[in-house]
């Protein structure tokens, strides 16, 4: 059941978005209502805050898509759920022992939460996981490396068993995967960060040679932040050294996936 949230601030631009048909109004203000929210139940810190909002935005397309099928006196409960299992399956890692278990599901820290999470998201299927689970499975495990996509149980034994061959600390590996996670996220962070900025001095500025700049300022800071989410994960050479396969091998078996993955009829890795 969703929490009741009644007389928030929020509501009345959560009206005007759904009655102009533009989720845009709400893109400044929402994902920042949401943690604050999140902030009131958990004590989370403040780079815990700044990736929450990220994570939020990145979803946020999805997320508002999903808000619509409920009504305007429960959207809010809603966007508080939303929150609080993006959370808990964000930071789920933490909460796992420092075992062999780890290495299993580290990349299920972004699954939803059947008992808390709307039954629309769970039933909602991920055509990039369809898509690459009809892959030979070093081809998919090799984009997955790349763009740092969830991986399935076939994925995740099959990298385990080659850092086994190539010789990997495993323990080492997961550590330095999540440092590497972490980084990057606080580069997003920083570039969504200058993006709100500057919306929000757009959105104060009234001289027009004034806005145009800022304008042009966000739209650069937007595509840093595109160029910092499409730059890959883990390099070809860096897949070569942990698979034990050579470079040429890593640039077909990337070939090879996206190829299959433009035939399905859409960049399907932007839902990576």
């Amino acid at each position: 059941m969703l929490p009741k949230i009644l007389d928030e601030n929020i509501l009345p631009l959560i009206e005007k978005a759904r009655s102009n048909n533009d989720a845009n109004i709400l893109k400044e203000e929402l994902p920042i209502w949401m943690v604050d929210r999140l902030a009131k139940k958990r004590k989370i810190t403040d780079d815990e805050s700044c990736e929450m909002v990220v994570t939020i935005l990145e979803v946020f397309s999805k997320m508002w898509t999903l808000s619509l099928n409920y009504h305007i006196t429960n959207v809010l409960g809603f966007f508080v759920t939303y929150a609080f299992n993006q959370y808990r399956n964000r930071f789920r890692r933490k909460e796992i022992s420092e075992s062999g278990e780890l290495y299993l599901q580290l990349w299920n820290y972004d699954l939803p939460a059947n008992e808390e999470i709307p039954i629309e998201i769970l039933e909602e299927e991920n055509p990039l996981q369809l898509e690459l689970e009809k892959l030979p499975t070093l081809t998919a495990l090799v984009l997955a490396l790349q763009f740092d996509l969830r991986m399935n149980q076939n994925l995740k034994q099959l990298l385990l068993w080659k850092l086994r061959e190539t010789g990997h600390d495993i323990e080492i590996f997961f550590r330095e995967l999540d440092e590497k996670r972490f980084r990057q996220c606080q580069i997003l962070s920083r570039l969504s960060g200058m993006i709100t900025r500057y919306t929000r001095k757009l959105y104060e500025a009234t001289e027009p040679n004034r806005r145009n700049w800022y304008l042009k300022q966000k739209k650069l800071w937007i595509l840093r932040r595109t160029r910092a989410i499409d730059r890959s994960f883990f390099s070809e050479r860096e897949i070569a050294k942990l698979l034990g396969i050579s470079r040429k091998a890593v640039r077909n078996h990337l070939s090879q996936g996206k190829h299959q993955l433009r035939k399905a009829g859409k960049d399907l890795l932007h839902y990576a």
